[in-house]
């Protein structure tokens, strides 16, 4: 069964995705949905879940990263990490942990169905973002 939460996340261009209604690319799931329903399925990884310490750290570089990039190329609508509300890091958490457990889902995946409006700057800042998670998940795994 396919959780949905019926969340709205604002995309841009003046559209939203709902988490559980059909997009043009299909049914959208929330990136905290899609963790929710991999625990289910029983996933031998799935140990990292939105609230660990790790996750939250990891959040935090990988959010303060993607707006030093934002900023670079003239970008500040980026907030700093202390003026996100809660319910924009917890999307964080929960984004980070899904890349966590889910090494293979791709960059633009917690789009969902708007991957086809971003533009170029977004793409390359969804990228960064997650280049930086699976680098200090790399880097936490050394010996």
């Amino acid at each position: 069964m396919t959780t949905y939460c019926g969340s709205r996340r604002t995309t841009g261009h003046g559209e939203a995705d709902i988490c559980g209604e059909m997009g043009p690319g299909g049914v959208h799931q929330c990136a905290a949905c899609e963790l929710r329903d991999y625990k289910a399925e029983g996933a031998k990884d799935a140990s990292n879940i939105a609230q660990d310490a790790l996750v939250k750290a990891i959040a935090r570089v990988a959010h303060e990263t993607v707006a030093a990039h934002n900023s670079a190329y003239g970008d500040y609508t980026t907030p700093p990490w202390e003026r996100l509300a809660d319910k924009d890091k917890d999307h964080t958490y929960a984004k980070v942990a899904a890349f966590l457990n889910n090494p293979s889902l791709h960059p633009t995946a917690h789009h969902g169905t708007s991957v086809a409006v971003l533009t170029a700057s977004q793409r390359a800042a969804a990228y960064v973002f997650h280049g930086v998670v699976h680098a200090i998940a790399r880097e936490q795994s050394r010996d």
